[in-house]
């Protein structure tokens, strides 16, 4: 088997920073205001035979649901309350409740961390919670037992800003990467598709000026075409959808398998309704039919299922109920 290798892409230079769209777009919206979190009562580490997954929180947030889910009918998340309610839905506030989270993934010999997050003291006036933050993201890492130098691969599922802000940090003015020895996996599909974006204007320019730029520029980037293998048991995996270049991470090590599905599902609900459009898909139809297929694969099959913002007890299995409906067990 072929690793991935030291070998980096070019640099790409691209535009001076300017206004830029927000990440979720169409205005401001409503947003409680930024919490880190506490030390939950549940696992936060799980492991698939060599292999261990290992969730490290940057910020949780709530999102109002009617925003997230135009034209949804809502009343399904009070009807799903059972498996919904407390970690994924607050039916006081008519949210979902968002974690913004890395996992970073073991072997025993690389250590990969996989998305990462929202970042400090970045530009993001139309993400409230977002901006000029000052969250305690790399004291949580390091107390999860990793130091950024210790990080030999990065990779972000797709790149929204809030799984690209910890790729960079400030120092002495200027953006540099946070982990320094590190590769960043980087999808070629997707760097094409934000650059494609931000030169016709319809991506966020910032976030790709303070997040991504800066990573092309080190030279520690490494362009990532289709599926490519990481490590004994742990392997890229396209999967376009939610953006055209969002790509997965699947684990499976001594017959132990899981996925980290980035943001082919944003919230459980989306188990039982693929069908509803969801207000953070780049292409709608596209985000619908990514979810689809990737419920098909992995309905009552032994794939633990981590997705990017799924908080409280994260990782569980897809599986159908006693009346033929899908739901999401957590493990």
């Amino acid at each position: 088997m072929t690793f991935i290798n030291s070998s980096h892409l070019s640099r790409r230079h691209l535009l001076q920073a300017g206004g830029a769209a927000a990440l979720f777009g169409l205005g401001t919206g409503t947003r409680a205001a930024a919490q880190t979190a506490a030390k939950p009562p549940f696992p936060t580490t799980w492991t698939f035979g060599d292999v261990t997954v290992t969730k490290v929180v940057d910020m949780l947030d709530p999102f109002d649901a009617a925003r997230a889910y135009p034209g949804a009918p809502l009343e399904a998340f009070d009807q799903n309350a059972a498996w919904l309610v407390p970690h994924f839905y607050d039916p006081g506030i008519k949210a979902i409740l968002f974690s913004f989270h890395s996992y970073v993934v073991r072997t025993p010999r690389r250590t990969l961390v996989v998305d990462t997050c929202v970042g400090n003291d970045k530009d993001r006036k139309n993400l409230k919670s977002f901006n000029m933050r000052k969250g305690p993201y790399l004291e949580n890492l390091r107390a999860a037992g990793v130091r950024p130098e210790d990080v030999d691969f990065v990779t972000c599922t797709h790149f929204h800003s809030d799984h690209t802000g910890w790729n960079t940090r400030l120092q002495d003015g200027r953006w540099v990467p946070t982990f320094p020895k590190a590769k960043y996996l980087f999808s070629r599909a997707e760097v094409d598709n934000v650059q494609s974006r931000v030169k016709a204007g319809g991506g966020d320019v910032i976030s790709y000026n303070d997040s991504i730029l800066p990573v092309l520029d080190s030279g520690q980037a490494v362009m990532v075409d289709g599926d490519a293998p990481v490590d004994d048991g742990v392997m890229i995996v396209a999967s376009p959808g939610h953006t055209p270049g969002h790509q997965s991470v699947v684990i499976n090590s001594k017959g132990r398998r899981a996925v980290l599905a980035g943001d082919i599902l944003h919230n459980p609900i989306e188990v039982l309704y693929p069908e509803w459009i969801c207000l953070f898909d780049q292409d709608k139809n596209d985000g619908i039919a990514g979810r689809k297929k990737f419920l098909d694969a992995h309905t009552d099959v032994d794939i633990t299922v981590f997705a990017a913002h799924f908080g409280g007890p994260t990782a569980g299995h897809i599986v159908t109920d006693k009346t033929g409906k899908r739901m999401f067990k957590t493990a």
